[in-house]
């Protein structure tokens, strides 16, 4: 509930500031003339978030002699702080460090192949993750007070909070690739920043090895039991992310 209406006073609090924006992109004088051309410059980021499952089902037969599946449900939407560091390479080429905090859960739901649920219901993953990313901004040209950029580059992530006695439970670190787009918007002060980005995990994020797991019983879901690969051969983690970055 409290995420919910965090989420809520964000999502306000970001559109105010848009409409305001949006009255300096027609004025004649330009904002920030200068800002462009410095070396090197800090900001920080609000926003809001999706976490998302890639699953790969392994269509095993378990230590029950059913297959299970699973499947990534619910649409959770969570919020995200951060800190941008950005260094000039270049008149239209920036490189960028922007730790981020993502706040968000999971929800997956397990089903045999006769559509019956797994006892206890669906299994909610616990996902608070610190994403490190290394990017380039690539930045367009520059009409009156807006300015449009694209984002490239490379990201880690870290989880944060783990329930270790949940039936499925996240490793440590994941890796790949991030991109995204955005505008440059430049006010009196400062430039106001709305930005998409999209991260997709590369590695297998659930964690087989499960000594600590409440119920003997969900290790089949794991895949630690035996040690096969239980309901999924593998599971990649997703981040979609909609931001306004204060520079």
């Amino acid at each position: 509930m409290i995420k919910r209406q965090i989420s809520l006073l964000i999502c306000l609090l970001l559109s105010l500031l848009t409409l305001s924006a949006q009255r300096y992109n027609v004025g004649e004088v330009p904002n920030l003339v200068n800002s462009d051309n410095k070396s090197y410059h800090f900001g920080f980021i609000l926003g809001l978030n999706t976490l998302d499952f890639n699953p790969y089902q392994s269509g095993e037969i378990l230590e029950d002699g059913k297959i299970w599946y699973g499947e990534d449900i619910n649409f959770e939407v969570g919020f995200s702080i951060g800190i941008i560091s950005d260094l000039r390479l270049a008149e239209h080429l920036d490189m960028r460090f922007c730790p981020v905090l993502y706040f968000g859960e999971r929800t997956l739901r397990f089903v045999d192949k006769d559509g019956n649920e797994r006892d206890g219901g669906v299994v909610t993953v616990k996902s608070n993750l610190i994403s490190l990313p290394l990017l380039f901004k690539i930045r367009g040209q520059r009409a009156r007070n807006v300015r449009p950029y694209f984002l490239g580059g490379f990201a880690g992530t870290i989880a944060v909070g783990r329930d270790k006695e949940a039936p499925i439970m996240l490793k440590t670190t994941d890796y790949g690739p991030e991109i995204g787009f955005g505008f440059d918007i430049y006010l009196p002060y400062f430039k106001l920043c709305p930005e998409f980005k999209a991260f997709f995990g590369l590695s297998d994020v659930i964690n087989r090895d499960r000594p600590d797991i409440a119920n003997v019983e969900d290790l089949k879901f794991s895949g630690g039991e035996s040690g096969g690969k239980g309901v999924f051969s593998k599971l990649t983690s997703r981040i979609f992310a909609i931001s306004f970055n204060f520079e």
